[in-house]
């Protein structure tokens, strides 16, 4: 019968932790952890809530076995910078359906397969998070993803279906070299021409007059890449996507994105 009544109660104190958890009650998760040392579920959730509060690992990571250990193991190759570790540690607590999901679990996910370039994982567990919560919060994120993916129809739907939440210059231009790869030139035009932010934008022969001063001396901008700014290293995109040099501008735009994804996710 004590063993009966002590299984109900670690199971009331799991539920409570995980609810604190999930609706973002962090220094509470950690509260219930000091309280209960020898249960390694909210030991490992207390591990979980500390790195939403302070978002880095100051502590070794709580030892025994849950289903949220994986979750752990992850964050702690990230960190150590072992993000292919940490990319397979995810796939493990995502394999099981049944293992819970809320949004800082899935924001730490995209993260971690973000920075090990998995995008397939991560467009993965997006898709299982919207669905389940009918949740559209990471939506950008599911358009880098399929962007990556060279699924570029998809990229195209993803906007439309969301164009109120994709309202980003960055996204655009996603969006825009989507189109040119679906040889949809025109509709591809008409993106970069109206991107959010700049109004009364010139032509797009305009612009490429605009960007043959840029243009002229790509090559010299090429051997200094790495000390540009963010503003030349656009004007590069722009010139050769205006000059017809879609490779090196998908390059370039890309380039720009990983600075989007560090935004989007705090990689």
């Amino acid at each position: 019968m004590a063993q009966q009544a002590t299984q109900v109660l670690t199971t009331s104190i799991e539920k409570e932790a995980w609810d604190l958890y999930e609706v973002g009650s962090n220094e509470d998760v950690v509260v219930l952890a000091k309280r209960h040392p020898e249960n390694f579920y909210i030991q490992h959730l207390g591990y979980l809530a500390l790195y939403e509060l302070t978002g880095r690992v100051t502590i070794t990571p709580p030892k025994g076995i849950s289903n949220l250990a994986p979750l752990v193991e992850a964050i702690q190759n990230y960190e150590m910078g072992k993000t292919s570790e940490a990319s397979k540690s995810l796939n493990l607590y995502f394999i099981t359906q049944t293992n819970p999901l809320c949004f800082p679990i899935i924001q730490t996910a995209i993260k971690i397969y973000f920075k090990a370039e998995a995008y397939e994982e991560a467009n993965s567990v997006i898709t299982r998070f919207k669905k389940q919560w009918n949740d559209n919060s990471f939506i950008k994120e599911e358009l880098i993803c399929t962007y990556y993916l060279k699924r570029y129809d998809e990229v195209i739907k993803v906007f439309r279906d969301n164009m109120k939440l994709l309202n980003d210059s960055d996204i655009h231009k996603l969006v825009g070299m989507a189109l040119l790869f679906l040889d949809r030139h025109k509709e591809a035009n008409l993106i970069f021409e109206n991107i959010p932010g700049k109004l009364n934008l010139p032509s797009f022969d305009e612009k490429r007059k605009m960007y043959d001063s840029v243009y002229k001396k790509i090559s010299e901008l090429e051997a200094k890449t790495s000390s540009l700014n963010h503003k030349d290293l656009e004007d590069m995109g722009f010139a050769y996507l205006f000059h017809g040099d879609y490779v090196k501008a998908e390059k370039m735009f890309l380039s720009l994105t990983e600075k989007l994804k560090s935004k989007l996710c705090n990689v």
